[in-house]
């Protein structure tokens, strides 16, 4: 299985931020270029500004915006100061808070409790459920992170789903000097038996197409998990690929990968 965007993501044509993928050889080079991405998608779709009659429901900041009561976008509208572009249907729950620069595509929905921490790419009718915390990640059409999910500098293909407590973590362990030396540690993962540096300090998951991650599952900086894969809850991932449409479970030290059947 090769790292290109299309072996996790195959109906990529039909994402409407495509383009955040173009030139990428490996998908994880993706996550460092989602800021200025979104930055330039901003200053480009021509959405009109909000007219504050529209915004009941939402409390507009410096670079966020928070929900007070129900708020669904009646058409799409550029809230400039907030750094969000909210396309028509997006439906906010109250306790959201989302920092900019983010976009939230048409139909998406934001759950009480959320939490977007910028430079997010929330994609059409995807979910963000209820206590999730997501940033500098990206959502394709109808993923879901329903119940009390972390994810960071990660991105959930088409129609796959994390069950409640699931944490994507993107942060390896550091030294106390490596902490105070503020060195820069870059993730690496094993492909063919070759270390390959990803080039990341931060990177949590790559989650392929029709992905169920069950309860309580913790993936390791560096997960990339191919199309149709289950993974057992209370499940910790170790780094590194996994083929489609597998099976993977905990074990007595690395967990256990098996074909669907």
């Amino acid at each position: 299985m090769t790292t290109a965007p299309e072996n996790y993501f195959p109906r990529l044509a039909e994402f409407p931020h495509a383009a955040l993928f173009e030139g990428v050889a490996h998908v994880w080079e993706a996550i460092g270029a989602l800021e200025s991405y979104v930055r330039a998608a901003l200053e480009s779709s021509g959405a009109a500004e909000a007219d504050p009659g529209e915004l009941d429901g939402l409390r507009i900041d410096e670079g966020m915006i928070s929900s007070a009561g129900l708020f669904v976008a009646p058409e799409t509208m550029m809230i400039a100061r907030a750094g969000v572009l909210i396309e028509k249907g997006v439906r906010i729950e109250p306790g959201v808070v989302v920092k900019g620069p983010t976009i939230l595509c048409a139909g998406s929905e934001l759950r009480h409790g959320a939490y977007l921490r910028g430079r997010c790419l929330i994609g059409p009718r995807a979910i963000v459920g209820h206590a999730t915390e997501v940033k500098n990640s990206v959502f394709l059409e109808h993923a879901e992170a329903g119940h009390f999910a972390y994810v960071g500098d990660s991105f959930l293909g088409a129609d796959s789903n994390l069950g409640a407590g699931t944490k994507l973590a993107n942060l390896q362990f550091r030294t106390e000097a490596e902490k105070r030396e503020k060195n820069v540690c870059h993730i690496e993962i094993r492909i063919d038996g070759k270390r390959i540096d990803t080039g990341l300090r931060k990177f949590g998951a790559i989650v392929g197409e029709h992905t169920e991650i069950g309860c309580n599952v913790v993936t390791s900086p560096g997960t990339l998990l191919g199309p149709g894969c289950w993974v057992v809850p209370n499940t910790t991932v170790s780094k590194g690929l996994y083929p489609a449409n597998h099976l993977i479970r905990a074990g007595g030290g690395k967990p256990s990968v098996v074909p669907r059947k």
